[in-house]
């Protein structure tokens, strides 16, 4: 990289999620600090420090098919600011279910966002099933004999500021077949379940948006 400054910017409302996980394990090979993305308020200090890094490192989870709103808020106010200057640009997505094509999406809008903004776009990495890990070491995921060595490879790319292509994720990450597909999905129902019980609320209540109108 022509500059050290690397800024890790984590997409997720988890400071101790996986997303967050994942830029701390490149924080220690490639240094600088993890940013976490306001849920509320005013952008305008994360763009300043996406402008002024020579390598920008984003990490979130897969909420459906793509990056939670509030990053997708960011590039549409990043882009309308403008400013930037030939910055690389690494995605992370990492979701509940072990597929790539399930959340390929995210990085395809980091790539246009940088093809658009003068950007350079160097790849991504897609983590399925990283949901599960809940914020533990890459070391506990289920596929972690693939997925280890390739995310460290990821992350020499990043170190080396090379481009990473997508057959390194993929090549790691072989669907499942039906059965494990459907114990993943209980899995992750019961997950899901027991979080919205943490937080007081009662999961077989009717859907807000389907209510009847009084």
């Amino acid at each position: 990289m022509n500059k050290p400054e690397i800024m890790l910017l984590c997409a997720s409302s988890r400071r101790k999620g996986t997303s967050a996980m994942l830029l701390e394990r490149i924080r220690l090979v490639t240094g600088g600090e993890v940013i976490f993305l306001p849920q509320k308020g005013s952008l305008n200090e994360v763009i300043l420090a996406m402008q002024q890094a020579a390598a920008i490192v984003i990490s979130g989870p897969c909420y459906i098919n793509t990056y939670p709103a509030r990053l997708i808020e960011l590039l549409e106010a990043a882009s309308l600011s403008g400013g930037f200057s030939g910055q690389k640009l690494y995605g992370i997505i990492n979701g509940g279910m072990p597929y790539v094509h399930t959340h390929r999406h995210g990085l395809a809008c980091l790539r246009l966002f940088a093809e658009q903004n003068h950007l350079s776009w160097q790849g991504g990495f897609v983590l399925g099933g990283g949901a599960m890990l809940d914020g533990k070491p890459l070391e506990k995921h289920m596929n972690r004999k693939k997925i280890v060595p390739v995310f460290d490879l990821f992350i020499r790319h990043i170190a080396e500021g090379s481009p990473s292509p997508d057959s390194l994720y993929e090549q790691a990450q072989i669907p499942p077949g039906h059965i494990m597909t459907r114990v993943f999905a209980k899995l992750l129902t019961f997950m899901v379940v027991r979080r919205i019980k943490k937080h007081g609320h009662d999961p077989d209540a009717p859907n807000w948006y389907l209510r009847k109108k009084e």
